[in-house]
């Protein structure tokens, strides 16, 4: 946290995975900051794991957690796409098909799925759960 203040950037972490995101002149000394959080890192008793280890500019998709985090949080459009299929299927079809992982619950399922689209994005989890309102579960 000191070392992104003291660059100007602000510092995220969620369980062992460390973030460290700031204004545009941060990423040309990228290479200098890792090796500075290494270093931070090691003196706590801690590794860095340099194959996780990369700078992410404005212009490509910057991924954090599984978590598309560019202008604002979004599920990675695969994830998405991936998703909105199986529910249209689904609803064409029906569910039975489409679970293909063999989930025991496949509704729970489907709706947990939705609702971590929900929370990064709330217009394409309302999308997603339009969709679904379309399957029918029988009984």
């Amino acid at each position: 946290a000191g070392l992104g203040a003291k660059l100007g950037a602000v510092y995220t972490r969620y369980a062992d995975d460390l973030v460290l995101s700031g204004p545009h002149g941060l990423g040309p000394s990228a290479a200098r900051l890792a090796a500075t959080a290494a270093e931070i890192a090691h003196e706590e008793g801690f590794r860095l794991n340099h194959a996780k280890t990369r700078a992410m500019g404005r212009c490509g998709r910057q991924q954090v957690c599984g978590i598309v985090v560019n202008e604002h949080t979004n599920a990675p459009r695969r994830e998405y796409d991936e998703l909105k299929a199986i529910l249209h299927n689904a609803a064409r079809r029906g569910p039975e098909g489409e679970n293909r992982a063999g989930h025991p619950d496949f509704r729970a399922h489907l709706l947990g799925r939705i609702a971590w689209v929900e929370q990064l994005n709330p217009g394409r989890g309302r999308k997603l759960r339009e969709r679904f309102a379309r399957i029918d579960w029988g009984g």
